[in-house]
């Protein structure tokens, strides 16, 4: 044990994306989660540690939910997060099944967060019967997204 702690929060209720290997998008999209709701899940992890005598250290945006179609809000808790728990922005990690224009407006941001990307394939044949979105955003777009986050 390392004495690090990590919270794995969601930001949505249910998904719409759909993809095949998850109950969260079997389930189906019911709402957005209000930035406050999203910041309460780490929040609440923090202070729970904190009475165990540990610190959060990290937090990662994988749990129920596609972060970035839930964009505004997702953004609004992240500097929140940062901010008000003094999770350093390197330890924040937002995982994506790949929205492409999304993951380039996060680039725009300047937000030293971590991106982490959902592939599940490595063909456009495979990755679409997984996942649904990449119909819509392809590897190529998506890597080409991703390589602009990195270059912002």
């Amino acid at each position: 044990d390392d004495g690090r702690r990590t919270a794995c929060i969601s930001t949505q209720v249910g998904c719409a994306m759909n993809c095949v290997f998850c109950a969260t998008g079997q389930m189906g999209f019911k709402r957005h989660l209000t930035s406050a709701e999203i910041f309460e899940q780490a929040a609440r992890f923090a202070a729970q540690l904190r009475r165990k005598g540990e610190r959060l250290s990290s937090v990662v945006l994988l749990g129920m939910g596609e972060p970035l179609a839930n964009y505004d809000n997702v953004l609004e808790a992240i500097r929140r997060i940062h901010s008000q728990l003094g999770i350093g922005r390197r330890h924040i990690t937002i995982s994506t099944v790949g929205l492409a224009p999304k993951m380039k407006r996060l680039a725009e941001e300047r937000l030293p967060i971590t991106l982490a990307i959902s592939l599940h394939a490595a063909t456009d044949e495979e990755r679409s019967a997984l996942l649904p979105m990449n119909n819509k955003y392809p590897i190529a777009e998506v890597m080409d997204a991703a390589r602009y986050y990195r270059e912002m």
